[in-house]
């Protein structure tokens, strides 16, 4: 793992913890999904967790985010309830939406989530939208734009980077590079240099590692807040096949190691998330079916 220096004891066992509910949540809605209770699309953010925790643990209440169709790992890490989400991927009445956006639309904008949308690069330019209404009023929000690899191939990613540095728009782009997508690989691979020619500074951190994603997304956003400076974070993992890091796993491996996180403690942890699941899921399924008028 980086060598970035651990938060103190509280805040590191609570990042692990968070990241754990991620995890489950979404193994908990796979069965759900596998045993036909979850119809329509679901998609998992496995092999992110540590990209969305140091991501969310750097932004400010008022920020906004806007991410992909993986939107899960995003409510549960800016604190929606989830029995509300579980709800929502359930399409019950007591979802995020009420049922009506299911896993690839989830969104709280009470704790600023603004959603997650399915076409790739979609959102980029209404993150910019959000940014410039921000800038509009004075106010010191961020907003925080993830994408995956092969979003940022697409021209309105190209045109919402070129604006968003024309206005200077407090705005910050962050890349999920999953080195297992198997796409064609762009001329110039490494995708924070290459938003240098729309005039958009870039910087690169481990994607497995959510004390060093929070470094540098604490920067975007410092940039973005105090000289209104757009900014790209490129985090970089592997999901799947040879290679492959499990952030969940190494995470919990660094913290047993430093004398942070007991055995008992894991444990414990794991067992309380779990129960917070079963509750979550015995409210949700109990959630009266969405109003299809």
């Amino acid at each position: 793992m980086p060598g970035q220096p651990l938060p103190d004891a509280a805040t590191a066992k609570e990042w692990w913890t968070t990241m754990l509910l991620m995890r489950r949540f979404e193994e908990r809605s796979a069965e759900l999904y596998g045993s036909g209770s979850i119809g329509g699309f679901l998609h998992a953010a496995r092999g992110e967790e540590a990209v969305v925790l140091g991501a969310a643990r750097a932004l400010r209440p008022g920020d906004a985010v806007l991410t992909t169709f993986r939107a899960h790992a995003w409510a549960l890490a800016r604190g929606t309830d989830p029995a509300a989400v579980l709800a929502e991927l359930l399409g019950r009445s007591a979802g995020t939406s009420g049922g009506l956006g299911g896993s690839t639309h989830v969104v709280d904008p009470d704790r600023g989530l603004y959603g997650g949308f399915a076409i790739p690069a979609g959102h980029a330019p209404l993150s910019a939208g959000v940014a410039l209404s921000f800038a509009a009023r004075s106010y010191e929000g961020v907003a925080l734009c993830q994408l995956t690899l092969g979003a940022t191939a697409e021209g309105v990613f190209a045109e919402t980077l070129a604006l968003a540095a024309s206005w200077s728009l407090p705005v910050v782009f962050l890349v999920t590079h999953d080195l297992a997508h198997d796409a064609p690989a762009p001329a110039v691979t490494e995708l924070f240099q290459r938003s240098a020619a729309s005039g958009v500074a870039g910087l690169k951190c481990s994607g497995v590692d959510p004390v060093e994603v929070r470094k540098c997304v604490v920067e975007a956003a410092r940039r973005a807040r105090e000289e209104r400076h757009p900014t790209l974070v490129e985090a970089i993992v592997r999901r799947a096949g040879e290679g492959a890091v499990d952030p969940v796993a190494a995470f919990a491996e660094r913290l047993t190691g430093k004398g942070v996180l007991s055995d008992a403690e894991r444990d414990a942890i794991e067992g309380a998330v779990r129960d917070r699941l079963d509750a979550a899921t015995e409210t949700a399924v109990a959630s009266p079916e969405r109003d299809a008028a």
